[in-house]
């Protein structure tokens, strides 16, 4: 019997673990081909995909249900992270003890995308290359550059790959230096306390103040620094960062990786609260310690995973046309909407 997993490594290796070897293989050479022919799913491009507002940072949709993967056709690295991201979320759904794990999370969406991310990152870039990079020396910002220059992974994978080398608390993040946003963030929560209020998340703004918003190109900052939610809560962090002609890319460190001070100040830093809450799902209720939906304010199901707007989701039928959204049946007419028709 399979132990239950406790961190989200743990559930990286599961998840992982019950992909076939030879789709492993498979994948980073032809990611279209390992999921149709080795897995047996159907994979479409959407091109509707590629306007996307909510701050995603994966430009993919799936129906677990259906086999179904649709992608934006960006012709390039993103395309194969956006597949293997999806493959991620079809490997979870196959295992319920990384479900229980997930409803345990204070933000079950936020734990399931670092999940996500993490699996691709694993088949997109192997360790090798990573430790070819970083060295024996803490990760610094110009790794994630680094990285990138020598491997076909694209920069989320790459950033994702060096969070996931951080020793306790940070993030790496990529960030616009145009319009000061973050337009990719992966986090390493803290081995005993998990995930902090205060983290970067893709969409954010940079805050007022924050040396990222003063950094022209081709410059670079290493000190103690913070980060702020967009609803006012700050904390403190230490900082690296470069920016080059492509990106601006930092790490947000708990602790002083890289020596930058001598005095280092006590930081109380807060984390993320499970509170107990009760859901009716699957036949019975079931008290859960974690964050609900932020969409429909409801827990996440400890059995399906699952949260009051993913049910409803589950009752509706796919389009049969070209868009392949989800409509409510008595809104389809010969398996297409209105739209298609």
């Amino acid at each position: 019997m399979t132990r239950a997993p406790t961190t989200l490594e743990e559930c990286v290796e599961l998840a992982f673990g019950a992909l076939p070897e030879d789709v492993r293989t498979w994948f980073p050479e032809n990611p279209t081909a390992a999921l149709t022919a080795g897995l047996g799913l159907r994979v479409s491009p959407a091109d509707h995909l590629t306007e996307r507002a909510d701050g995603g940072s994966c430009d993919g949709m799936s129906f677990l249900d259906d086999g179904v993967i649709l992608y934006a056709p960006t012709g390039n690295r993103r395309e194969n992270f956006t597949l293997a991201h999806e493959l991620g979320h079809w490997l979870v759904d196959q295992t319920d003890a990384i479900y229980d794990w997930l409803s345990a999370q204070p933000e079950p969406p936020v734990a399931l995308e670092t999940l996500c991310d993490r699996v691709a990152q694993r088949l997109l870039l192997p360790i090798e290359n990573i430790r070819a990079v970083v060295g024996a020396g803490p990760v610094e910002a110009r790794h994630v550059a680094d990285l990138y220059d020598r491997s076909l992974a694209s920069w989320p994978v790459c950033a994702i790959a060096l969070a996931a080398q951080l020793r306790g608390l940070g993030a790496v993040i990529i960030t616009d230096p145009v319009d000061h946003s973050v337009e990719y963030a992966s986090i390493h929560p803290d081995p005993e306390q998990g995930w902090p209020k205060v983290h970067p998340w893709p969409g954010q703004p940079i805050p007022a103040g924050h040396p990222l918003r003063t950094l022209g190109e081709g410059g670079s900052s290493r000190r103690r620094s913070f980060w702020t939610t967009p609803w006012g809560h700050r904390e403190i962090y230490y900082l690296d960062a470069v920016v080059n002609s492509r990106r601006a890319i930092a790490i947000l460190a708990d602790t002083d990786l890289w020596h930058t001070e001598l005095f280092h100040p006590v930081v109380q830093r807060e984390f993320r609260d499970q509170t107990e809450r009760e859901v009716t799902c699957c036949g019975r209720t079931h008290s859960v310690r974690s964050y609900p939906c932020p969409n429909c304010h409801t827990p996440f199901c400890p059995s399906c995973g699952k949260c009051r707007c993913d049910r409803q989701a589950a009752a509706e039928d796919r389009c049969r046309g070209r868009c392949g959204l989800q409509y409510l049946p008595h809104l389809l007419e010969d398996g297409l909407c209105e739209e298609c028709r």
